[in-house]
This record gives C-alpha cells, structure tokens and sequence, in this order.
C-alpha cells in the first residue's frame, strides 16, 4: 500500500515517526515535506538526511511561511510520482496548503482516501472565505485524526460528520530524554537553592511572566528559561522590575538534544499557557519530556 504522508517534518527527531510507519509490513511511505522553514525563532533547514525504509520528496514552501497561507512547490505534491493509494495530511482546515492537496488529490489520485490530521482546538473568528475553505475541505476528507478531543469538536462544528479518532501522536526517545543529573549545569549557570522552570517560545501565550511574577514571592527560589521569542526583551524588564533578576536565567533555544541536560537542572517544569481568543494549548509537549527526565511538571488549565 502506497501512502502519500504530507507533513511538515523538520527535525530529525520527527522523522522517526516516519521511519515507524515505514517499518510496518506492507506500506511504502512517501513523505513529503518543506525543505526549509522560518519562524518567529529562526530559520530551518530540513535535517531528515538520508531517510530509512522510505522515500522522502523536498517541496519549497511559498509564497510565505505562515502555516495557514503557505502551498507547495510543485503543485501536484508528488502525488503524480507517488501514484498514492492512502493520502495522509498533518495540517489544517482552514490552510492553503489543505486545498492545495484537496485539488491534487482531485486530480492525479482521485480513489485514494483522504486522512487529515489535526490539532485545531479552538474556534478561532475569521473571515467567511476562510470559513467557507475550511468546511470545504473537511467535506473532502474521508476520515479525521483529531490530536486532542477538542480538536475533534472544533471539526465537528465545521461541519465534519465523517468517522475520526482522537490520537495524540506524540512521543519521544527515552534514550535521550531520561533521569539524569542536574549539578553541572546549575553550577555553570549559578543556580541556587529550588529551581522553577521552562522550555519553550517566549510568546505571550506561554505566560512566562505569570511564572516570573510567582518567583518574586519565593524569596529562595530561582527561574531558569530556556528559548527565544518575541517577549525575550520584555521578560528580562519584568524581572529586573520585580528586583528578581538576579535569580533568573534565560538561556537561547538549544537543540533538543540538549534540553535534557537543562531539565534535569529543574525541580519542577513549569508551563503557565493561558488561553487567548486565537490560541489554546494543543499538547504541551515539554510535560513529557519532564515526566521522562523525573521532573514534577506544573500545567495551566489551557487546553
């Protein structure tokens, strides 16, 4: 069985979701996806390499990197050399990208099964043509994979009334996220004393600045913040402001390979996510990857 799996997978550590599928008896993965990517971090650059039991095709996103107006270069996103008999889209209703597959499907795999993937857990307020060109697409899809139940309900209120199942689809490696000591880290980055922390963007819906403003009331405590984003600046004001900065320590995004090392320096990881009009936490992957190193986790009530 020929699967048409378009996702858009940078980091190698992604890729092994891929190479799982691949191994199962039967199924010849073709895997489509960007060769570069920019955010509001950084810029991306595919590390997939040499792929391991299946075929990987590069496309180039354009005419931008937003994830709801970006399509494929080329058009028919492999589905013409890929001759699919399962097509498998991680992405969103409401993208260009899904129309652009929706059509291409149409065109050069018109029997093959449409799967979509989503993570879309809020009914976000948008414009009667996005409206329109996501119920579209979900009447196109012939079965939905929901990456939490409420991404479920979200689809359903668009109109999606096809079979689907709620599947997290996430994991990690438990050789590389494990228990492990924090000592040489604290000591090089002169952490003392309880240790609050956090891995991820500095955007406003992370709510750092809520965890910043617990640590001014925990006079032994200090903060250790591990990623970029656009309030890094703001964030270091409002600890200089509450006269903690002295007690925390914000360090750049490192590879995912190293946030072990930076975990295993915390005594509890915190994610203060907090619900906007736009935006819910989906997963929160980082819980995880804490529970995995023995750290006790500290969640919000966002998503």
């Amino acid at each position: 069985m020929r699967v048409l799996f378009i996702a858009r997978y940078l980091q190698r550590e992604h890729h092994r979701k891929v190479e799982a599928l691949a191994a199962q008896a039967g199924l010849n993965i073709w895997h489509v996806a960007p060769c570069c990517w920019r955010d509001e971090l950084r810029r991306y650059r595919q590390e997939a390499g040499q792929p391991a039991g299946y075929t990987l095709r590069l496309a180039r996103p354009f005419p931008t990197y937003d994830i709801h107006r970006y399509l494929y270069w080329p058009p028919d996103v492999y589905a013409a050399q890929a001759r699919p008999d399962i097509i498998h889209l991680e992405d969103e209703p409401d993208s260009l990208i899904a129309c652009q597959v929706v059509l291409a499907r149409r065109r050069w795999a018109p029997r093959a099964p449409l799967v979509l993937f989503t993570w879309q857990n809020i009914r976000r307020r948008r414009r009667w043509a996005v409206e329109k060109l996501a119920r579209w697409v979900l009447s196109q899809v012939d079965f939905l994979i929901a990456g939490n139940s409420e991404a479920l309900e979200v689809a359903r209120a668009q109109g999606y009334d096809g079979p689907a199942a709620v599947l997290p689809q996430m994991g990690l490696d438990p050789e590389v996220f494990a228990p492990g000591d924090g000592g040489r880290t604290r000591q090089a980055l002169g952490l003392a004393g309880f240790v609050a922390g956090f891995v991820g963007r500095l955007t406003p819906q992370k709510g750092v600045d809520t965890l910043l403003h617990a640590l001014a009331r925990l006079p032994d405590a200090s903060a250790l913040i591990v990623g970029n984003g656009p309030m890094r600046i703001e964030l270091e004001g409002l600890a200089r402001e509450l006269g903690i900065a002295g007690r925390v320590r914000f360090v750049p995004t490192v590879p995912v390979e190293e946030v072990p090392a930076y975990l295993h320096a915390m005594d509890v990881l915190v994610l203060p996510s907090r619900t906007t009009p736009n935006w819910k936490e989906q997963f929160g992957h980082v819980l995880i990857e804490a529970m995995a190193c023995e750290v006790p986790v500290l969640g919000s009530d966002s998503g």
